[in-house]
């Protein structure tokens, strides 16, 4: 039953995981600058297509427990040293740490995409690009990305106005 339910609401939690992770890049890093229209409206974006693809939503859906496992065995590890050791200052501040997890993360991003995305490499499913382009673009669903996109753009302009 638990199963169900969460299969039903899998596609939900990757959208607004998309979202928020894209939003917060955005904001941090500031590669777009410090209007915050633009990042929710390239956040929404991004988290649209993410959410309008099957093979993303997959891989959205195989990696997001993977993440939040190492996340947290990292903050127990961490947490069982400060009782150890008192301090944590100098593990959490060490730039070899942050090359180690930044490391296995992308190592858990790299196997979900063998993992969802292999199948379709080995079939050949890339080689028809022409056709699928064609096919994509001729789709009415590509009309509702279109719609949605122009909706997102207005509902992220009228929550970001001041």
């Amino acid at each position: 039953m638990a199963n169900l339910v969460l299969a039903y609401v899998m596609p939900l939690l990757a959208y607004l995981f998309i979202f928020t992770l894209v939003y917060a890049l955005l904001a941090k890093t500031r590669v777009l600058g410090d209007n915050k229209y633009v990042h929710f409206t390239l956040s929404i974006v991004v988290a649209v297509i993410f959410i309008l693809s099957p093979m993303a939503t997959k891989f959205t859906a195989l990696t997001i427990p993977w993440v939040a496992i190492f996340i947290f065995m990292v903050f127990f590890i961490l947490l069982t040293i400060t009782f150890v050791r008192g301090k944590i200052d100098d593990i959490v501040k060490s730039p070899l740490i942050a090359i180690i997890i930044s490391i296995i993360i992308l190592i858990i991003f790299i196997i979900s995409a063998i993992n969802v995305f292999g199948p379709l490499v080995s079939q050949g499913y890339f080689s028809t690009e022409g056709q699928a382009a064609f096919d994509f673009f001729t789709n009415p669903q590509f009309y509702g990305l279109v719609v949605l996109l122009i909706i997102a753009g207005i509902v992220s302009w009228t929550v970001t106005k001041k």
